[in-house]
């Protein structure tokens, strides 16, 4: 079983294997959008125990490729404690430790992905000036006010919107909301999609927590850093 977990073979097979689900997902997610469109409004946990679930003839290639995950990840976690428990020396330290800081970084990455698919949350839906949206974990959103600024021929040019945060009843931020300028707190993203003037000043927000983001950024450090080690070594080498 070790063997099997430790060999080259596996992970490029696992590789393919990937790359072939993605294949199939290509087509089936612009074939059947009532399906997969809702992941864009939920974790990926949820997701799946719900609508993906109810509809197995067309997300099975999903299912299919997290497994195939699992297995990539334990293949390279168990090819990295071969490693470090084998016999090291001074010479070839850092041509043999850059590819575990790779692999780590991977690791944190997957782990990143799955703290905010199975931990996180997506909340999304318009909010009318003046009102409050309540929040998972005892926060609310405040929208103040919508500012739209329009040019001499009356069309939209910029705009912004006031907006605060309250954490047991007491607000504790307050910024402006504009376009590509999300606002953060805590970890929860808040986001504004587009706005909509027909029944009064309203935006259209998507309200995203994902406790991963700290681990992907560690992931993505450790996986760059361990590349560009392995890739100056290996150059130095040849």
């Amino acid at each position: 079983m070790i063997n099997f977990f430790v060999s080259l073979k596996t992970t490029v097979w696992t590789l393919l294997v990937l790359i072939c689900l993605f294949f199939v997902g290509s087509y089936m997610m612009p074939a059947h959008r009532e399906v997969f469109e809702p992941m864009n409004g939920d974790i990926l946990f949820r997701w799946a125990t719900g609508v993906a679930s109810a509809h197995l003839w067309h997300t099975w290639w999903v299912f299919a490729a997290l497994a195939a995950l699992m297995l990539l990840m334990f293949n390279t976690l168990v090819c990295s404690i071969q490693t470090v428990r084998g016999k090291w020396s001074r010479a070839d330290f850092l041509l043999r430790i850059s590819p575990q800081i790779v692999h780590l970084g991977f690791l944190f990455i997957l782990l990143a992905h799955l703290l905010g698919a199975g931990w996180g949350y997506k909340i999304s839906g318009m909010l009318p000036e003046g009102s409050y949206a309540r929040l998972p974990e005892d926060k609310a959103l405040y929208l103040k006010e919508i500012r739209v600024e329009t040019d001499a021929n009356g069309f939209m040019k910029d705009w912004a919107a006031e907006a605060s945060v309250f954490e047991h009843n007491t607000q504790v931020m307050t910024g402006t909301l504009g376009p590509n300028k999300p606002l953060f707190y805590d970890g929860v993203g808040i986001y504004v999609k587009n706005l909509n003037f027909e029944k009064g000043p309203a935006a259209f927000l998507v309200i995203a927590r994902d406790p991963g983001t700290t681990w992907a950024l560690a992931g993505g450090l450790f996986f760059s850093l361990g590349s560009v080690m392995l890739l100056v070594l290996k150059w130095k080498k040849a």
